[in-house]
């Protein structure tokens, strides 16, 4: 069950599967089987439902703290004469 606290939390089994089937794509019992072992684990950091604690998940760009699950957003950073909101400004970031 999901709490309102962990509501925004990743779902360790299908975060886990989704990144093993990339990696072992032709082989769906081992990423079964070892996401199984890895989401029961009951001290993981990774920040994804039922973890402990977020310590151990991905980090920003900066790498200073871990992002939480739909905050993920790109710093912003407002430079004097860039407006990278207008059509010209998202072309030459590649947007």
């Amino acid at each position: 069950t999901t709490s309102p606290a962990n509501a925004s939390e990743a779902d360790c089994f299908k975060d886990c599967l989704k990144n093993c089937k990339l990696i072992a794509p032709k082989d769906p019992q081992y990423c079964q089987l070892n996401c199984q072992d890895y989401c029961e684990q009951p001290d993981r950091t990774d920040g994804l439902s039922g973890s402990v604690s977020s310590a151990g998940g991905e980090t920003g760009i900066f790498g200073r703290n871990t992002v939480v699950k739909g905050e993920d957003k790109p710093p912003e950073v407002k430079v004097p004469g860039l407006d990278f909101t207008s059509g010209a400004g998202r072309k030459l970031i590649g947007y």
